[in-house]
């Protein structure tokens, strides 16, 4: 009788941390992540002065804050937010260089999921993202919108604490910026340039589930 009793108890709490580890309820998490962004453009520098395209990339280390809501073990909501500014790199045009910074970067997404075990499970994340946008050496655009996808693995270390492993990549609407410079007896020289920026992003999360 006391081993079945035993067995039960060690049974309920074993269901118990399962239901807790994979539950429904609201999350928050910090994470920090290494960012490379980049730039495709193409420039011209007006009637008679040809034109040209390339690229402008820049790594850095951010970090940022998570908040969702699983309303099953499968499929999730959420928003994240970067606090701090990002170079997003610098290019060259006639007469200097334009560089571009973000900030104030948040993104909205929906998660499906597959639960692999009691404590894991395997997620994609598709999302809207925004940021404000600040160049350097051009006047244009003020800000970025564009769509990512993703895909992670959550461990739960306990009943509530867990962190997120994940890698994604968001794509841009096209930016453009003019750049006028005045060499001197030739006049000025207008350049406008255009590009689609680029953002991949390496992500370790750690977080709390209630």
């Amino acid at each position: 009788m006391n081993k079945l009793l035993k067995l039960s108890a060690i049974a309920l709490l074993v269901s118990s941390v399962s239901a807790m580890a994979q539950k429904s309820g609201t999350s928050i998490a910090v994470f920090g992540a290494i960012a490379g962004a980049e730039v495709e453009a193409s420039g011209n520098a007006g009637t008679g002065n040809g034109s040209g395209s390339g690229s402008a990339g820049k790594v850095t280390p951010i970090g940022g804050f998570d908040i969702g809501y699983n309303f099953t073990p499968n499929f999730a909501i959420g928003a994240t937010y970067i606090p701090m500014e990002a170079k997003i790199g610098t290019g060259s045009v006639d007469g200097g260089t334009v560089s571009g910074k973000l900030k104030d970067h948040y993104t909205i997404y929906i998660e499906p999921a597959y639960v692999v075990n009691k404590d894991s499970s395997l997620y994609a994340r598709m999302q809207y993202a925004h940021a404000d946008l600040t160049l350097s050496g051009a006047t244009g655009s003020n800000k970025l919108e564009g769509w990512g996808a993703g895909i992670g693995l959550k461990t739960f270390l306990n009943a509530n604490t867990f962190v997120r492993a994940e890698a994604n990549y968001t794509e841009y609407d096209s930016i453009s910026g003019t750049n006028v410079t005045t060499p001197g007896a030739g006049g000025s020289t207008t350049t406008t340039v255009r590009g689609t920026p680029y953002l991949a992003q390496g992500i370790i999360s750690v977080g709390y589930q209630f």
